[in-house]
């Protein structure tokens, strides 16, 4: 009875436990590209740590713009007469110290605040398209691999039939023993290559899950999708959407604004700081009011140190726009060439190099089965076809890093429309 309590107890764990596995893998999800970039945006510390800059400075902004307050001073006391028949009673009195927020201080002040803002947005900004391309490089990078080694698995397949086929040759004495281990030797290298792909994969798939963050499970799975790279614009015309969108030129530019804002700030901060002053004074025999203005007049501290610190941070925020300037149209100039020698690389392999080389293995595999020509002939067309499929997939792949490198530069409208949706 026991044994058979036992069997029923096994049984109904191993029923479950299959259920489960059944049930996760049907659950299991997969995931596009555009959800990891998602999930990328979500969890880098480096975009929320720029989101979180960003909403200080609009704290900082709130600052600039606040009223200041007033000051009140309230006493009471006693009046008491010590040489003559004075009254003697109660004595009181108020003062109300309004600041008076001068245009001079006030609108530089709030310009200043407002270009910190505009620059912590485009750094923002910055740090979630790099983020995107970060993803799309190591997704792009996943896929490369992944092709190059189904392309391997492929050659295996194809080695192992040619050596099991020449081995069976061997034995019954048709070839020498050399094509056996030409063919063992292709074999073995095969085996490596494929080998080593499954290793490439695993750390593809671990850089990519780096880049995306850790929300994303160890054992992922995602979606294949082939690299979508359109023909891009002129030259002329990417340098001139780098210079209106690029958000570490707005950066650039924000932070000029910014310092030019400060000083003015600091030259305006040397004249006189106005602030109205009423107040009131009470005693048994008389009420006075006073109603005036109160002026703060820099003699001692004219400023001088502070009006020099903020020309030279101006004078080295246009240094820094335009090293910046220049900086990116190079990158993008750099990128543009490799870009047109990959796009040309990959029309040459795909519609010559790859066809005349998987023509000339069918070639020479026809040729090995009657008799024409020899094992080393129809193995060396066979590495040569490898090799330009191995280019091809190699160049597709290049070509998508490096247009991703240049939306990435241009700050594309596609990419800024995925942020812009995020956030809402």
């Amino acid at each position: 009875m026991l044994k058979i309590n036992l069997y029923r107890w096994f049984f109904l764990i191993f029923a479950t436990t299959a259920l489960s596995t059944h049930t996760f893998a049907q659950t299991e999800k997969l995931y596009t590209i555009n959800e990891l970039i998602v999930i990328a945006l979500e969890s880098s510390p480096q975009v929320l740590a720029a989101r979180d800059q960003s909403k200080a400075i609009k704290g900082q902004l709130s600052t600039a713009r606040a009223i200041p307050n007033p000051e009140f001073e309230v006493g009471t006391g006693q009046q008491r007469s010590v040489s003559g028949s004075l009254t003697v009673g109660n004595v009181s009195s108020w003062s109300v110290t309004q600041p008076l927020d001068m245009p001079y201080n006030r609108y530089p002040r709030v310009n200043a605040a407002e270009a910190n803002l505009r620059s912590a947005e485009a750094t923002r900004v910055a740090f979630e398209i790099e983020t995107i391309a970060k993803v799309q490089q190591r997704f792009y990078e996943l896929m490369r691999r992944e092709a190059e080694a189904k392309a391997s698995e492929e050659d295996l397949s194809l080695t192992k039939q040619i050596r099991e086929r020449m081995q069976l040759r061997y034995d019954v004495g048709e070839t020498a023993r050399f094509e056996l281990i030409r063919a063992q030797t292709e074999f073995l290298n095969a085996q490596i290559t494929a080998e080593s792909g499954k290793l490439r994969i695993e750390q593809a798939r671990s850089q990519l899950r780096q880049v995306v963050g850790h929300m994303l499970p160890a054992n992922y799975t995602v979606i294949s999708e082939q690299p979508n790279v359109e023909t891009l614009p002129p030259l002329n015309i990417l340098l001139s959407e780098i210079q209106a969108q690029s958000p570490e030129l707005q950066k650039a530019k924000a932070d000029v604004e910014a310092s030019e804002s400060r000083l003015s700030f600091e030259k305006n901060a040397r004249l006189p700081r106005l602030a109205f002053k009423a107040s009131q004074y009470n005693d048994p025999n008389f009420t006075d009011r006073l109603y005036g203005l109160q002026i703060s007049i820099p003699i001692w501290d004219f400023k001088v140190g502070q009006v020099a610190e903020a020309e030279a941070n101006a004078s080295k925020a246009k240094n820094q726009l335009n090293a910046q300037s220049q900086s990116l149209d190079q990158q993008l100039e750099t990128a543009y060439k490799l870009y047109q020698i990959a796009a040309y690389q990959v029309k040459v392999l795909d519609q010559e190099v790859v066809q005349l080389a998987a023509s000339a293995q069918r070639i020479a595999e026809v040729s090995y089965r009657y008799g024409e020509r020899g094992m080393l002939e129809y193995l060396d067309a066979q590495r040569t076809f490898r090799a330009a499929r191995n280019d091809l997939i190699k160049a597709r792949f290049d070509l998508a890093s490096i247009f991703t490198e240049i939306q990435r530069l241009r700050a594309s409208p596609e990419w800024l429309a995925k942020i812009e949706g995020g956030k809402q």
